[in-house]
């Protein structure tokens, strides 16, 4: 698809670096960890740096909710795209999140979350925020070269801009010497156990089949002008992420895509079943192999598979969902997973925008059946999770859309940060090795340099 783009002199490696003192910045982050590359050829780490935002939605409200959702909802699909990477899908376009609890608005009959006195929550985030930008600067971090593109030509006075205004952010930038942030686990083993065992009375009483139950991390730390490029870089994680606005600062290194959709084509490649990487080469394949083998992990895992199999349908053409890849290991930074991977074909009815909300908020962190696994949920977690389970994306002008889950995510506040972490329950998990899980998922990424 051509638009217009022109060579900057600048750094890419160096305006990753700056990216956190742009105007309203959104940053794609794809490292190469675990990731099941979708053009052979493309096996580079590349970054899409949008900021200066045309236009910005934050949603606290119904209201707010119909505003931002009439917007998206203009972006539609787009045939014979003739795209040749992944980094093509987005050149502008609407770039924001979707926080868990948007889930109220999508999911048919859910109550309404309330925040209980018991809440340690650091603030009350909105439900989603979503900002326009006009153009993206691609970063190639293996050549250390970038790009200026954009849906159409721009004027050198438009240019110049531009160029002056990342040239302040990498005069403003610097290497800082940060102490390690401390964080405090929001649930001990006790209370963990206890949430545990009544989601095992509701799975015996045949109410749901499997329950994500997480828990938060706390930080009193103001981490909101906090440099992500170590983190995004240690993790080296696929569907990476940064966002900064006025409300939050959000860093994430997650390895789960939740839905992509290009061309009346949804896919989606849920998480489901984890093993730690080993201490030595030995250990790590060991681990793999027995993740690989695990019936417990692969009945899991099917459960989440059905699920989104249901979620897909609610915007497919009759028949068309297929179930393209089953149990899939990948290994990242902190864990290896099993992955599967669905999709179908969308009825041309739809827009990006209905398909996404359709299987919103994803299956592999609610549980199953989706609505009464989510209300057993806000009984147990008391809190409210935020932008965590939630996703972050994009719906580009050029008709695609694609979004992660927002897992392995820290959001800063100027009152403090949360990083939470948690895994599917079913009958026969365990309480301390659903416990000792969470940590092995989230405690590299709390000791991580940010």
């Amino acid at each position: 698809m051509p638009y217009f783009c022109q060579s900057l002199s600048f750094s890419a490696q160096a305006l990753l670096f700056a990216c956190h003192r742009l105007p309203a910045p959104a940053l794609l982050y794809s490292g190469l960890s675990g990731h099941p590359r979708e053009h052979a050829a493309d096996q580079k780490r590349w970054a899409v740096l949008a900021f200066a935002p045309t236009q910005q939605r934050c949603v606290r409200s119904s209201i707010d909710w119909n505003a931002l959702t009439a917007d998206l909802g203009q972006q539609g699909f787009h045939t014979q795209l003739g795209l040749t990477a992944p980094h093509e899908r987005f050149i502008s376009g609407w770039m924001g999140y979707f926080s868990y609890d948007a889930g109220r608005f999508t999911v048919s009959g859910l109550p309404n979350s309330a925040i209980t006195e018991s809440d340690t929550s650091t603030t009350a985030l909105p439900y989603a925020e979503f900002n326009r930008y006009a153009f993206s600067i691609l970063l190639d971090l293996d050549s250390d070269q970038c790009e200026l593109r954009a849906p159409q030509a721009m004027t050198e006075s438009e240019v110049a801009n531009i160029t002056s205004q990342l040239q302040q952010a990498l005069d403003a930038s610097a290497h800082v010497a940060v102490e390690p942030t401390s964080w405090k686990p929001g649930w001990d083993d006790q209370r963990y156990e206890q949430a545990f065992d009544r989601v095992q009375e509701y799975i015996n009483a045949g109410d749901v089949y499997q329950v994500n139950l997480t828990m938060p991390f706390h930080s009193q730390a103001n981490l909101t002008e906090r440099n992500p490029t170590e983190l995004l870089q240690h993790f080296d994680a696929p569907f990476s992420c940064y966002f900064k606005s006025d409300a939050l600062t959000l860093f994430s290194v997650s390895p789960e895509r939740f839905v992509k959709l290009e061309e009346h084509r949804i896919v989606t490649s849920p998480i489901k079943g984890t093993a730690p990487r080993g201490a030595t080469v030995e250990e790590d394949e060991a681990n793999k192999q027995w993740l690989a083998s695990s019936e417990k992990n692969q009945a899991e895992n099917l459960m989440i598979v059905d699920l989104l199999r249901n979620d897909l349908g609610r915007s497919a053409r009759p028949g068309s969902v297929s179930v393209d890849k089953l149990f899939d290991i990948e290994s990242h930074a902190n864990v290896h997973h099993m992955v599967s991977t669905i999709s179908a074909e969308v009825q041309p009815t739809l827009t990006p925008l209905d398909a996404v909300l359709n299987a919103f908020p994803g299956g592999s962190i609610t549980g199953a059946p989706k609505k009464r696994a989510m209300e057993v949920i806000q009984e147990l977690e008391h809190s409210q999770r935020g932008l965590y389970c939630g996703s972050f994306g994009y719906f580009s002008d050029s008709g695609v859309a694609d979004f992660n889950i927002l897992i392995r995510s820290i959001v800063a506040t100027e009152k403090g940060a949360e990083c939470w972490g948690g895994g599917g329950v079913v009958k026969d998990s365990t309480a301390e090795s659903e416990y000792e899980e969470i940590f092995n998922k989230v405690q590299r990424i709390m000791d991580a340099p940010l």
